[in-house]
């Protein structure tokens, strides 16, 4: 039941949201290294990213942060361009996606399917199946790219270890794991703390060399062109 709440909330936030640009939805917004991205493109990235969460993400960021989100999005599939998959990894990527549909699917049987939900909001599965992958490339990318430089060093546990969990447990009363015990899960919390803040610094890095351009009527605090 607490299941069929937050979903009938999507549907209804992110139906209302659909049906107030409806009309809007060639509009442009802003022009990223000359790609453009639409009233349209907006329209669909709420809805589409609360089906692909599950209903867990917050759909009431505001619309300049969508966009901005749109942006980062653009730059990326750009930068994806020259990450070109071989032939045997274009066939997993595509049973992965397959997949990960069905798992949808599985998700929102309980409330008449997700051809249902996309019908519902306003979505093709052409949408949901192009942001899976790029998800998934986007994934690929920050793994081979960002991940084998991430492992943090022994001191680096240590220390996470001594200042972060030790003061934690001590506050709850909770037995101290020795370190050796707990060494591979605070390795794992670390590097994917690096690995985020890596590509998190990337992404900034690309933005400032990228050319983007924001149209009247974008919202945007400082429309315009910036190199």
């Amino acid at each position: 039941m607490r299941r069929l709440w937050w979903i009938a909330a999507i549907l209804l936030t992110c139906s209302a949201a659909a049906a107030q640009s409806a009309g809007e939805i060639d509009r442009l917004l802003a022009a990223v290294n000359g790609r453009i991205v639409t009233e349209g493109d907006l329209r669909i990235a709420r809805p589409l990213n609360a089906v692909l969460s599950l209903g867990r993400s917050d759909t009431r960021g505001s619309r300049q942060v969508e966009l901005n989100r749109l942006i980062d999005l653009e730059l990326v599939r750009q930068e994806l361009e020259y990450f070109p998959l071989e032939g045997g990894d274009q066939s997993r990527m595509q049973a992965e996606v397959l997949a990960k549909l069905d798992e949808f699917r599985e998700a929102y049987a309980e409330i008449g399917g997700l051809a249902a939900l996309l019908r519902q909001l306003g979505l093709q599965e052409a949408e949901l199946v192009a942001e899976v992958r790029l998800r998934m490339l986007t994934e690929r990318f920050i793994d081979l790219r960002f991940r084998p430089f991430a492992a943090p060093s022994e001191l680096e546990v240590e220390a996470y270890y001594r200042e972060k969990l030790v003061p934690v447990l001590q506050k709850k009363g909770s037995p101290l794991p020795p370190l050796g015990e707990v060494s591979p899960q605070i390795s794992a919390i670390l590097t994917e703390q690096k690995v985020t803040a890596d590509y998190e610094a990337w992404i900034a890095n690309i933005r400032t060399r990228a050319r983007i351009e924001f149209f009247p009527g974008s919202g945007h605090l400082q429309e315009g062109k910036h190199p």
